[in-house]
């Protein structure tokens, strides 16, 4: 085997519409014919693809192709920050989820330009978040959010059966509940203490279906995009709903921007934490911004 030019796909069959194993089976047809060699490994169920850390060797693995949704993503990562010898390994990940995030922000929204990047895409490295909380360190490149935004994610889980709708369903129905969290917030030594709506701390532009939620963001700045909003009316919600699709929404009274490396929430309840669309640990908690830690394969 030619250890320079050895791909490794990770595949969540179920992600998204369950057209991940036969995408990376397109794939590989495609790198094998341009002179790669590849390996293939297929989650069963969550948590196989953490894996393989143990069951590769890196020097044998030159590239790895992750296919599913933000979610794998987010499993294939943390995996490889528990052996950090792997980040030196760049990544790809297919279009192959439900929302697809992380691909808006990499303007890589097929299959085929994902192939392509395989071929023909540079390594650049992005920042990741570290999410302290309960005693352990969960990472994130995508999203961290708690109150409001933690409530429509546990409800879109359940909403699976109606695909990329289930975002903005979720968000409608939720809104119109109007849960909210007290708690402490600390960043750029400033501390506040208020009833929030959300609390969302971002690293991607992007997050959901398409919702532009942090327009200002990069991946490489080092920088959390931190959006703030405190407890306000149903109404108030509903007409700055629509406005995230295309990031108007930063011009909203009841939202405040931020851009930090650090933030501390404390509350005197544990709340719900949306990372990267799972539902792991709960507050309080600190995120910080680890700048240019993570090694992907792109074209921006």
């Amino acid at each position: 085997m030619n250890q320079a030019n050895t791909i490794l796909f990770l595949v969540n069959p179920f992600a998204g519409k369950g057209n991940a194993l036969t995408t990376a089976q397109k794939s590989i047809v495609i790198l094998n014919q341009n002179g790669f060699n590849t390996q293939l490994l297929v989650s069963k169920t969550k948590g196989d693809l953490a894996s393989f850390v143990n069951h590769y060797h890196i020097n044998d693995i030159s590239k790895i192709a992750v296919l599913g949704g933000d979610g794998t993503m987010h499993e294939v990562i943390n995996a490889m920050m528990q052996v950090p010898t792997w980040l030196v390994v760049p990544i790809m990940l297919f279009p192959c989820g439900t929302g697809n995030a992380f691909n808006y922000d990499l303007d890589c929204l097929t299959s085929k330009k994902a192939t392509q990047l395989l071929l023909t895409g540079t390594n650049k490295l992005i920042d990741i978040a570290e999410v302290k909380t309960n005693g352990t360190s969960i990472w994130s490149f995508n999203i961290v959010g708690c109150g409001l935004v933690a409530h429509i994610n546990v409800l879109a889980e359940k909403l699976r059966w109606l695909g990329a709708a289930r975002y903005t369903i979720a968000s409608l129905i939720k809104i119109i509940v109007n849960p909210t969290i007290k708690a402490k917030i600390t960043y750029n030594n400033e501390v506040h203490h208020h009833d929030y709506c959300f609390l969302f701390a971002c690293n991607t532009r992007y997050t959901g279906k398409a919702m532009k939620m942090a327009p200002l963001a990069k991946l490489n700045d080092g920088l959390i995009d931190f959006l703030i909003v405190e407890k306000a009316s149903r109404l108030q919600l509903l007409m700055l709903f629509p406005k995230v699709f295309s990031g108007k929404h930063l011009s909203s009274s009841i939202l405040k921007y931020i851009q930090t490396k650090h933030i501390k929430i404390e509350t005197e309840t544990p709340q719900l934490v949306n990372i990267d669309g799972e539902m792991k640990g709960k507050t309080s908690l600190e995120i910080i911004m680890h700048h240019q830690k993570l090694s992907v394969i792109s074209d921006f």
